[in-house]
């Protein structure tokens, strides 16, 4: 319970809670004002009017005509409340109130709130208790002439006890609401807290685990589409890319202890037959070990190009570059090599939206494509280099040749590190190309396709195609 009410929702939907409230009292509070305080003010005009109206009949007819509109008055209304009482003797003249409010001497002049006994009458009149009321009145004192001795004290009041009533209860109604808001507010804060804690939880315990070492948990996803939703699928993916690094890093480890032994134990044995050899030997041993270790460097260097770009760290901020420009550069760069490998380089270009990317990252892997072309499609006669507009709206570059070609069952192992066919065993190479390019296609959002490539002349065959697809730039 404890880190239920330690959670920022329920501290959010408290402080929305109280706001709520806050706005609900205001807006209660200008409610009661409107009403209650209206009228309030409406019986003391009344009474004040009601006072001039006496006091002016006083002036003008004496204090015998007003006794006698006092006493019709008193017969007249029910809520309306009147005493009339000469001084000094203090004897009451008319009214119905059967004694002076002690509130009335305090505050002459001012209104005044204050109590009285209302008889009960039966049906037949006849009187069968009495009941205290509220009223609210004032009291002012009549002077024939300012030098007269005799005065008369007259009150002016109003029955109130049905409006306090109802103010009572409203203001009961009022408050009892108000707790009730916030109780449920903190039932709701509770009952969201769990909800929310619960899908924390189960981020914290797929967090935990993958802190004890299992890369291959993930946050379930509920659906729902909510932004919690969109955190975990982002984490996911997240996940995803670590456990590909992950992968990589053991991959690339195994690779050099397997493909990299080879040449390093072959380095050694040259060397050590070279030790006993003479100076010939020992010069053809440096030689090729020279070779060698331009192969090491060239697929260390390579790997690391891999890792880097993997990372994050070799495609560099990303920005807008235009394919057709590279997909130009590259074919005059490559025309001299085909053309001396026996080789048509044909580029063909179409009016191709800009995307964003890595300049040299992606110039890098047009120029991969087209070393294997002119590297494995022994037979062949012709490079194609294609650039144009993707269908979901970005660019595509591919390159198709008229060689040998790659099984279809062959296709998608060579993008995989040290991965060489059987047909190409004998050609220069670490089998790393592919792999850059395909690591350079994920740090651009891109997609690669290996598909048919230039059909052969005599109908019996195909090379083999790679396609490039970029998405389009936002």
């Amino acid at each position: 319970m404890l880190r239920l009410l330690r959670t920022t929702s329920f501290r959010f939907t408290l402080i929305y809670v109280v706001l709520f409230a806050g706005a609900v009292a205001l807006l209660g509070a200008y409610l009661y004002t409107a009403t209650f305080g209206d009228a309030a003010k409406e019986t003391d005009r009344v009474i004040d009017t009601e006072i001039g109206v006496l006091a002016e009949l006083f002036s003008t007819s004496g204090s015998g005509m007003l006794t006698r509109v006092i006493r019709q008055r008193t017969a007249w209304s029910d809520d309306a409340i009147y005493m009339l009482i000469g001084a000094p003797s203090g004897a009451v003249l008319a009214g119905n109130l059967t004694a002076l409010p002690p509130e009335a001497l305090q505050a002459e002049g001012d209104f005044f709130n204050f109590k009285f006994e209302k008889p009960l009458v039966d049906a037949a009149g006849r009187e069968v208790g009495v009941q205290q009321r509220e009223a609210r009145g004032k009291m002012m004192r009549f002077r024939a002439s300012p030098e007269a001795e005799q005065s008369f004290l007259v009150v002016v009041a109003r029955d109130i006890a049905s409006r306090e009533y109802l103010r009572s209860r409203t203001q009961a109604v009022i408050t009892r609401a108000a707790l009730v808001t916030v109780a449920l507010g903190v039932v709701i804060g509770l009952v969201f807290s769990r909800t929310l804690l619960g899908r924390v939880e189960v981020v914290n315990k797929t967090a935990r685990a993958i802190r004890g070492g299992d890369l291959s948990q993930r946050i379930p996803l509920t659906g729902s589409g909510d932004e919690l939703d969109d955190l975990s699928a982002n984490l996911n993916s997240m996940l995803d890319q670590i456990e590909r690094l992950m992968a990589g890093m053991r991959d690339v480890s195994d690779n050099i202890a397997h493909d990299l032994r080879s040449p390093l134990t072959r380095i050694r044995n040259r060397l050590t037959n070279a030790l006993e050899g003479d100076d010939a030997a020992k010069d053809a041993a440096l030689r090729a070990t020279i070779d060698d270790s331009e192969k090491l460097l060239a697929t260390f260097n390579a790997l690391l190009s891999i890792a880097r770009i993997q990372s994050g760290e070799g495609a560099g901020a990303l920005k807008p570059i235009d394919i057709v420009a590279i997909a130009e550069e590259m074919a005059e760069l490559y025309e001299p090599a085909a053309q001396d490998a026996g080789f048509e380089l044909e580029l063909v270009t179409a009016p191709t939206p800009l995307v964003k990317g890595s300049r040299e990252l992606v110039s890098q892997a047009v120029a991969n494509f087209l070393d294997n072309a002119l590297k494995y499609a022994e037979g062949g006669t012709r490079i194609v280099l294609k650039v144009g507009r993707a269908k979901n709206g970005g660019a595509v570059f591919s390159v198709a040749d008229n060689g040998p070609g790659v099984a279809p069952e062959d296709r998608e192992r060579i993008f995989e590190r040290f991965v060489r066919l059987e047909a190409s065993r004998s050609t220069p190479g670490s089998g790393l190309g592919l792999s850059l390019v395909s690591a350079i296609a994920r740090a651009h959002g891109a997609t690669i396709e290996l598909t048919d490539g230039i059909k052969h002349e005599n109908d019996q065959g195909c090379g083999l195609g790679v396609v490039m697809t970029f998405p389009p730039s936002d």
